[in-house]
């Protein structure tokens, strides 16, 4: 059995993804493509897949993609996640869809479907008095009618992993893990699950800017524990930076805090976004446990193009030392560049790539290894984007 969580990767109806199929996976998988090709997609279908009893995730996810707000409502985004021949424009049409994904590898889940339903209803009391806050501009009751939206699981299980492995047994018996939320009101979330999952994180462009928690949660795990690659990585950015560590001068929260040798000690926020990147990524690779899933959507934002070839060598020997495994995005040659001459020597297979591309019938996907990549980028200097 090989030794990913997750060796090929099955994606069909999931927003304009058909009958996509991402075979031979490695450590390092980096998705280019044109643009609209589905890159971010595959990303946001992984970060479903890691959680299979927890539909609630689809909200997370909806909410990286539209962090700015632009949708009108929560359901509009759902309703977008789906093929969109069976997403009417008809805005007072409510909506049925569904999507499919499969994947191998040792992560034990074989098929997950979904369906999503929309539905007329009324909440709960119970429902809507969780809902009011007084940061809500709520009336006392409910409306007479709301629309709402029901998503559920149903995954299928090869086998019941150990009780330490990814989290411990799926529970015995048929699954369907439901998640019920209300266009304009509360959402009822299901009991956190005690079924198998894999370690997951997702960064985006502007992760660096909104996840201070994430950040702070594991810093000082990784400033004590490979504190040394860690300066020299950020050494790459300014030559003049000394240390980095955890402080609280207020006596408030935590902050992260570099010993610089002109400035003295100085807050994160003040130095470039390159920096602040790559401390997230230090911070957030040793938040997931052997067998974890790294994604980054547009690897490249904010890192030069002089210093790439440095950040994502030390990436990709981190990540597969701890055993995590990585899917990035990128339009950029010099970041495909970086990434494949990142890879561990004799280890062809560490590395590879997916060209996605978007026809009438399906979402074609040509996968090029380590080698074959090596050779049509260094010796033919072809552009695979």
């Amino acid at each position: 059995m090989s030794e990913l969580s997750l060796s090929r990767l099955g994606i069909n109806g999931f927003r304009g993804l058909r009958s996509l199929d991402l075979h031979g996976l490695g450590w390092v998988n980096i998705l280019i493509g044109a643009n609209n090709s589905g890159k971010t997609s595959v990303l946001e279908a992984l970060s479903l897949i890691c959680q299979p009893s927890n539909p609630d995730q689809w909200l997370a996810m909806v909410r990286r993609r539209d962090f700015g707000g632009l949708d009108e409502t929560r359901l509009q985004s759902l309703r977008w996640c789906f093929r969109r021949d069976l997403v009417s424009p008809d805005s007072d049409e409510l909506v049925e869809a569904g999507c499919e994904f499969e994947c191998d590898g040792r992560f034990p889940l074989r098929t997950l479907r979904v369906r999503y339903g929309e539905f007329l209803g009324v909440p709960s009391p119970e429902e809507w008095l969780r809902w009011r806050s007084p940061y809500r501009r709520a009336p006392d009751t409910a409306p007479e009618t709301m629309r709402g939206a029901e998503l559920v699981h149903y995954p299928d299980w090869t086998t019941l992993p150990g009780p330490t492995e990814f989290h411990g047994r799926q529970p015995a018996g048929p699954e369907q893990p439901t998640f019920k939320l209300w266009e304009n009101g509360p959402a009822q979330f299901p009991r956190p699950a005690r079924g198998a999952r894999i370690d997951c994180e997702t960064l985006t462009p502007y992760s660096y800017q909104t996840n201070r928690n994430q950040v702070r949660s594991q810093s000082m795990r990784i400033f004590q524990d490979d504190s040394p690659s860690v300066l020299e990585l950020l050494r790459d950015f300014d030559p003049d930076i000394e240390g980095i560590d955890l402080a609280s001068f207020a006596g408030d929260r935590p902050a992260i805090y570099i010993k610089h040798r002109r400035l003295g000690i100085a807050p994160l926020s003040i130095f470039g976004d390159a920096m602040r990147r790559s401390v997230l990524l230090a911070a957030t690779l040793p938040t997931l446990k052997q067998g974890g899933v790294l994604l980054i959507d547009e690897v490249e934002t904010g890192i030069h193009v002089q210093v790439l070839g440095r950040v994502f060598g030390w990436l990709a020997a981190s990540a597969r030392r701890l055993g995590v495994q990585l899917f990035v995005t990128t339009h950029s040659l010099e970041a495909l560049d970086a990434l494949v001459a990142g890879r561990s020597v004799g280890a062809s297979e560490d590395v590879v790539a997916f060209h996605l591309a978007q026809t009438e019938d399906q979402t074609q996907c040509k996968r090029f290894s380590g080698d074959l990549l090596q050779r049509l980028r260094v010796e033919r200097g072809l552009d695979l984007r």
